[in-house]
């Protein structure tokens, strides 16, 4: 607590000083001869006590206190006269004074009135503090209850009911209702399922908050808040989305020499969509976590769906490396945002369940036999950290298997795919059903059977049934339309049309050897 004592006179103020120092309590205590140099300490200290002299050279002690109010700053006052003027003591009252001593008085009488003013200020301050904790508190509860709702509307679709837009209104948040917004996701660098415990970790997530917070100056409407993960959620009406990303991003470097993650939404036109805009910018920051790249990242919506491992299996048949590549580009970030609350022990797994399935579909379709995963494998997806290195850990391995396989005979493979039409010609049998039987990709099977055998799969399947109608024309008593149906066709027309056209003859004519 301060205090300043002013008197002209010095014996006086003199005086003065000792009674207030034998007072026993804890304050600091300035003393001041003339009103300017009283001025100048009142306005650097703002001392919560006054005690001056009504005359004092250059203006009266009641013209400094009027001088010195403010709405910020309104001191107690004890007014010191020499004077029993009706006039002084009127005025003492219109400028607030709390007391009016009329010299000559007693030092106990003047020590009593210190201390009663002063224990009235202590008084006041501690009621001050403890509505400023009550005003605090309620603030810090309003907050988190906006929060919380906040995270409700990112984790679960909530419709627009009236209820819900009257609580938008009373945090100033209808913005969400009535305009556009996009939404972020921010957090360290690396942590895609959210930083560990720590106080170092409980550092940078304040550090970025701060840089936000300051950018949001300037960006209205717009509201930040903290998931259960402590990553900070922004949503924002700004319209130059990416570049409020940019700057996020590069000052939170700058300033505090972190990398941070960042996914973004698209842009969303309804109060209904921050549940989608929240699980599109959480997919765009787990990939942007795990990513080397800086860049702001948004969910891609025209990637393509990765292979599936018969699929994959086929490619790799195929020696394919430039689609190999593309495929576990896609399988990896799918594979980072299809589970949210995936940690990494779960990513490991999952690809190593992918690249076994391959395995299982390679050992189908051909008479290599093929090794389990090597532990090498095992370990370097172990090691990485971000999503280049996954991809560079699988693609290695997946290539290796691709060189693995080609040193088969390609032949093996057409092979079987003949014996199945030897053995099924006569049923409906199209190239996606001896594909599946071979574990294959119809499109590769199509491409490797016109280059082993010269012909087209269906021309092959063709000259298969004519050739056994022929032999049956000339070998059988069956009628011409129980052949047909024999070797798989069920239009009697249409097989007459087919085998003219291969032979030169009808069936009949070929039967009697016209």
């Amino acid at each position: 607590m301060k205090l300043i004592l002013i008197e002209d006179e010095p014996d006086s103020l003199m005086g003065m000083k000792h009674a207030v120092e034998s007072i026993n309590m804890d304050m600091i205590l300035y003393t001041a001869g003339t009103a300017e140099s009283a001025l100048e300490i009142i306005e650097e200290q703002q001392p919560e006590l006054i005690v001056t002299d009504i005359m004092l050279p250059g203006m009266t002690g009641l013209d400094l206190v009027e001088y010195c109010r403010s709405e910020s700053y309104g001191p107690k006052v004890i007014i010191v006269s020499g004077y029993n003027d009706f006039e002084y003591a009127r005025r003492s009252l219109q400028i607030g004074a709390m007391d009016y001593l009329l010299k000559p008085y007693s030092t106990e009488d003047f020590i009593a009135k210190i201390e009663k003013t002063l224990l009235l200020i202590g008084r006041e301050e501690s009621l001050s503090g403890q509505m400023k904790h009550q005003q605090a508190y309620a603030e810090i509860g309003n907050r988190m209850m906006r929060d919380n709702d906040l995270i409700d509307f990112c984790f679960k679709q909530t419709p627009l009911e009236e209820h819900i837009y009257q609580r938008l209104k009373l945090w100033h948040l209808e913005w969400l209702a009535d305009q556009a917004y996009s939404l972020f996701v921010m957090d360290t660098k690396g942590y895609p399922e959210g930083k560990p415990e720590g106080r170092e970790y409980t550092i940078q997530t304040f550090a970025i908050g701060n840089i936000v917070q300051e950018l949001l100056l300037e960006q209205q409407p717009s509201i930040l808040f903290k998931d259960p993960k402590n990553r900070w959620v922004l949503l924002t009406g700004e319209e130059s989305v990416e570049g409020l990303a940019v700057r996020i991003i590069n000052e939170v470097k700058q300033y505090h020499k972190l990398d941070i993650a960042l996914g973004a939404s698209s842009r969303m036109q309804r109060f209904e969509s921050i549940h989608d805009a929240y699980e599109e910018a959480m997919t765009a920051f787990r990939i942007h976590s795990l990513s080397a790249e800086t860049s702001v990242f948004y969910e891609s919506k025209d990637e393509g769906d990765y292979s599936s491992p018969e699929e994959m299996a086929s490619i790799l048949k195929a020696k394919d490396e430039e689609l190999v590549q593309l495929k576990v580009h896609r399988f990896i970030r799918q594979t980072i945002s299809v589970e949210l609350g995936a940690g990494r022990n779960d990513r490991v797994r999952g690809i190593l369940n992918y690249l076994s399935d391959i395995i299982v579909c390679l050992r189908k379709s051909s008479s290599k036999d093929l090794e389990e995963i090597p532990m090498s494998v095992w370990e370097s997806l172990d090691e990485c950290h971000t999503l280049e290195q996954y991809e560079e850990v699988v693609c290695r391995y997946l290539l290796h298997l691709s060189e693995k396989i080609s040193s088969m005979s390609l032949n093996a493979v057409i092979e079987r795919a003949l014996q199945l039409i030897s053995r099924r010609y006569m049923e409906d049998l199209s190239l996606q059903i001896i594909a599946d039987e071979l574990s294959l990709h119809p499109v590769w099977l199509s491409q490797l059977f016109k280059k082993e055998t010269g012909q087209t799969y269906m021309d092959f399947l063709t000259s298969t049934r004519i050739e056994q109608a022929k032999k049956l024309l000339r070998e059988s008593s069956l009628k011409v339309y129980e052949i047909a149906e024999s070797v798989g066709y069920h239009d009697l027309q249409h097989f007459g049309s087919v085998f003219k056209k291969r032979v030169g003859q009808t069936p009949k004519e070929f039967r009697y050897g016209r």
